[in-house]
């Protein structure tokens, strides 16, 4: 049955809104996940062992890209993304996870496509990376005022989610070199990821699986491997289709404020001034370079979440 105009808004809206829990919710799950039992290499391996199994699923209904293709994609958007969050998830708070993956995430995009592609940013486009960069520059200072007793370790913990996101752009800008459907893309990614990191997870890694509650097992292998690496890809897909990229892209761009917000009445963790500004200046660099401007090009930053 098609659907109507109405009936293809209103889709269009419970998805994007949906996406939207589920990537605030990845950054509030994670950081829960570093002050639990288990390890950031069990988290990750919670994270491609389920969603390895859905995509065994998937793997009939979608033509594989070449292996050079797939190590790629799980080495950049699988493996070393979420061996950098998770472990930065320990050490550093949730606001700076949210300014430092989501928030930094055109910054680095943007360089790469500069250095890698060749790909200049519009005047627009500058100012808004410079807002992030702002937000980027306050968040270190934030850790920087904290005391030497907590400092070393956020600082870390801060390197690691730029690592991270990092990672992510570099994945990004391999999805423009090779594109592909989004299931496609997620199935290969999360099935090259397991092939490869699993083995060395049960051969190698330190593990604390086998002590950890099971709630907490539970719940990041259903949010990490389920949730995040499926579920957000899907509706994501959905809510572009019906509302259109820049859109879903504005209402996404708040993803960074509610996340470190709603860190401080459920996470216990609250924002500095110095934390709040750089969370208000990397919000306004990514509403900025969401906003559409006719003649400009949006290829150099433009970059889904990070989950």
């Amino acid at each position: 049955m098609t659907e109507t105009p109405a009936t293809a808004d209103k889709s269009g809206w419970l998805a994007v809104f949906a996406t939207l829990c589920i990537w605030i919710g990845f950054i509030l799950v994670s950081r829960v996940g570093g002050r639990g039992v288990l390890t950031a290499w069990d988290v990750t391996a919670l994270r491609f062992g389920t969603g390895g199994l859905i995509a065994l699923c998937f793997l009939p209904r979608v033509t594989l890209p070449p292996l050079r293709v797939v190590f790629s994609f799980a080495l950049f958007g699988g493996i070393a993304y979420a061996c950098f969050v998770y472990s930065a998830f320990r050490l550093a708070p949730a606001a700076h996870a949210a300014i430092l993956l989501p928030g930094a995430l055109p910054f680095e995009t943007a360089l790469l496509a500069w250095a890698w592609l060749g790909q200049k940013p519009s005047r627009r486009q500058g100012i808004a990376l410079a807002c992030v960069f702002a937000g980027i520059v306050l968040t270190a200072a934030d850790t920087l005022a904290r005391g030497p007793q907590l400092t070393g370790w956020e600082i870390v913990g801060d390197l690691l989610f730029l690592c991270g996101s990092s990672s992510w752009a570099v994945f990004t800008l391999l999805l423009r070199r090779y594109p592909l459907p989004p299931l496609t893309a997620t199935v290969a990614t999360t099935l090259g990821a397991a092939a490869i990191y699993l083995p060395l997870w049960v051969l190698f890694l330190p593990s604390t699986l086998s002590v950890a509650p099971a709630g907490e097992i539970v719940m990041q292998a259903l949010y990490q491997g389920v949730l995040v690496v499926f579920v957000a890809m899907l509706l994501y897909a959905q809510a572009v289709r019906h509302l259109g990229a820049q859109t879903v892209a504005l209402i996404l761009a708040c993803v960074p404020a509610v996340a470190a917000l709603a860190a401080v009445p459920l996470l216990g963790e609250p924002l500095s001034l110095l934390a709040l500004a750089g969370l208000s200046a990397v919000t306004l660099g990514a509403l900025l370079g969401a906003r559409p401007v006719r003649g400009e090009d949006h290829s150099a930053a433009d970059a889904s979440t990070p989950g």
